[in-house]
C-alpha cells in the first residue's frame, strides 16, 4: 500500500496548480573574519581561523609564541591564501620584526616574531609566508616521518632526530610544535593542497 503514496501526492500538488518546490538552497559559507590586531597582506583571502589552549613546559617556549615561559596559553592562528608572489610576501613579513635567516628561502618560507602589549598582557606573535610547493618539495619526507616519530619510545627518537638535523638543519621535535616557525608552516601545509597560491599564517599567544 505504502508505494502509492508518494505518486499520489505527487498527482494532488500537480492538480492543485501551485508551484511545485524546488530544492532549497544551499547556504553560503561563513565569512572568515582576522581576530588579531595584526594586518594581512592586501587581497589575501582568509582561510582557516581556529583557537586553542595549551600548557606549555619551559623548553617547550625555545624558539616559539610563548614569550611568558611556561603556564597556559591563549592563543590564535589564522591562515590566508596569497596570489602575491612569495619573494613580495618574504619583503613584506619582514616589516614585522625580527626575521629569520636568509637560508629559509630555500626551504620555502620566510617569518617574523615578535612581541605586543594589550590589556590581556604580553603576545607572542608569529607571521609566516611561504610558497606551499617548494615547502613540501623540501620537507615531504619529514611529513611522512612524524606519524612514526610519535608512537616511537623516547630513547628511538634521539638517533632520527640528529638524522633528520643533519639533513634539513632541524628536528622533527622542533617540526612538531606548531607555534614555531616550522611547526606552523608544516602544520598549515595540508590547507594549500588543492590551491596555486602562497601561504599566510599567524600565530598569536598570550599567556593566561
Amino acid at each position: 500500500m505504502f508505494r502509492y503514496v508518494l505518486p499520489a501526492a505527487l498527482v494532488l500538488a500537480a492538480c492543485s496548480g501551485g508551484p511545485t518546490p524546488g530544492p532549497s538552497p544551499s547556504p553560503s559559507p561563513p565569512v572568515l573574519r582576522n581576530p588579531l590586531n595584526v594586518a594581512l597582506y592586501p587581497q589575501a583571502e582568509i582561510i582557516s581561523v581556529r583557537s586553542f589552549r595549551q600548557v606549555v613546559t619551559g623548553e617547550q617556549t625555545r624558539g616559539t609564541v610563548f614569550a611568558d615561559g611556561a603556564g597556559t596559553y591563549d592563543g590564535q592562528e589564522v591562515v590566508a591564501a596569497s596570489g602575491a608572489p612569495f619573494a613580495k610576501l618574504a619583503a613584506w613579513v619582514r616589516h614585522f620584526g625580527s626575521h629569520g635567516p636568509g637560508d629559509t628561502h630555500q626551504y620555502g618560507f620566510d617569518y617574523a616574531a615578535f612581541e605586543r602589549g594589550t590589556r590581556k598582557g604580553t603576545h607572542g606573535t608569529l607571521v609566516i609566508v611561504m610558497d606551499p610547493q617548494v615547502v613540501d618539495r623540501q620537507f615531504g619526507s619529514v611529513l611522512g616521518l612524524i606519524a612514526k616519530y610519535r608512537s616511537m619510545p623516547e630513547f628511538m627518537r634521539g638517533p632520527i632526530d640528529q638524522e633528520v638535523k643533519r639533513r634539513i638543519g632541524i628536528t622533527l621535535s622542533d617540526a612538531m610544535q606548531p607555534a614555531s616557525p616550522i611547526g606552523a608552516t608544516l602544520a598549515a601545509l595540508g590547507e594549500f593542497e588543492q590551491r596555486n597560491s602562497r601561504g599566510i599564517v599567524i600565530v598569536d599567544a598570550v599567556r593566561r
